[in-house]
């Protein structure tokens, strides 16, 4: 199996795995004071810091969740209790291409009246970041935006729509996908989500980074004491730790990523010369990163027959691809509905080989002209 869909997740580093093997056999919890408990607590500790580090922050702004989607859907609530506290909901700006743990909410959230949702307009496969979107930035109160598109890839100019921004405006950045890739967001941003698994290290642990403006954002759930009262439950030790060994080592990582621009990009001519089709936002992307829309091809075979060939490719984001909707982000992009299901999104692993990368252009190539027949 030739693995292409590292956005969903990236194979765990060695690093991390010798860090979640020795964590092991730490039994203590790390909210327990008695020795095993204090072990279990130095190791949150230590993580903390590399994660911090990580996300150009600062340890006691680093809160550990269960992973991005948790993070997300915990700064929608503590936005809809920032405005319920007020007695006015909060006006927030997002795109049509976030992942589904942050859009479902906020759309729940504006169907509900807890919250106003505008949307930044999206023109030539880009979303517009530029001084014509000063009235939708005008009277905001939040900032919600993924750094990169998981699906395409496409990077949002973050730094830019932190200038056009009020200063009082909560910015809350999804950095899950380029945090390992392309770098920490700028330091004006108020809360940094991301996920150990896409940056090497295991499913199950991620963090959230509340500075400036986000810590006077409510805490909206209720529960045990964990992480400072902000979310109920107890820290899943290892795993954090695995979190953390892969964070010390990120700098090694994001190099790795900047090496795999020349790979994608001789896997997506292969594959279109073969087959046609086209490059979704081939602009500015992560360096990974190649969604190809295949033309005139049955979307539910293409799926089935590319992981019969032994290539994992993805399809949407890894939460929802199985899904029966089309993804949003494509339609906002302006795909039809039946072309969204033509899309491969090929995501491609640190130290993958070039050998790789045309057997399984070949594959690819050979599966849809088969389809096509």
């Amino acid at each position: 199996m030739i693995l292409l869909d590292a956005n969903a997740s990236v194979p765990p580093l060695p690093g991390a795995r010798a860090a979640l093997v020795r964590a092991l056999d730490v039994d203590g919890n790390p909210s327990s004071p008695h020795g095993p408990g204090r072990a279990a607590r130095r190791l949150l500790d230590a993580a903390r810091d590399q994660v911090a580090v990580a996300c150009a922050a600062s340890s006691k702004d680093v809160f550990f969740t269960s992973g991005a989607s948790e993070s997300n859907r915990l700064m929608v609530d503590m936005l809809i209790e920032a405005g319920l506290r007020r007695q006015r909901p909060f006006v927030v700006v997002t795109t049509a291409l976030e992942h589904p743990s942050v859009h479902r909410p906020l759309a729940r959230a504006a169907e509900r009246g807890q919250l106003v949702l505008r949307t930044l307009p999206i023109e030539q496969e880009a979303v517009v970041v530029d001084d014509a979107v000063s009235s939708v930035l005008l009277d905001a109160d939040a900032l919600v935006v993924t750094a990169a598109h998981n699906e395409t890839g496409l990077l949002i100019d973050v730094a830019r729509l932190c200038q056009l921004v009020r200063d009082e405006v909560v910015v809350v950045v999804d950095a899950a996908q380029s945090l390992g890739r392309t770098g920490a967001p700028p330091d004006r941003v108020d809360a940094v989500v991301c996920s150990a698994h896409k940056l090497g290290g295991y499913a199950g642990a991620g963090a959230v980074v509340l500075r400036r403006r986000a810590r006077t954002l409510p805490p909206p759930w209720t529960g045990g004491g964990q992480e400072n009262g902000l979310r109920p439950g107890t820290e899943a030790t290892a795993l954090i730790a695995a979190f953390g060994a892969a964070c010390a080592v990120i700098e090694d990582t994001r190099r790795r990523h900047r090496l795999l621009a020349p790979l994608r990009d001789r896997l997506e001519a292969q594959v279109i010369a073969a087959c046609g089709g086209r490059a979704l936002c081939a602009g500015a992307r992560l360096p990974n990163t190649s969604a190809v829309l295949f033309p005139d091809v049955d979307g539910d075979a293409l799926r089935l027959w590319l992981d019969q060939s032994g290539t994992a490719v993805g399809f949407g984001a890894a939460c929802s691809a199985l899904a029966p909707e089309p993804s949003p982000g494509l339609v906002a992009l302006g795909l039809s509905v039946e072309d969204t299901r033509r899309v491969v999104r090929l995501s491609l692993p640190p130290g993958i080989s070039e050998a790789d990368i045309d057997d399984a252009g070949q594959r690819i190539a050979a599966v849809a002209r088969k389809l096509r027949c």
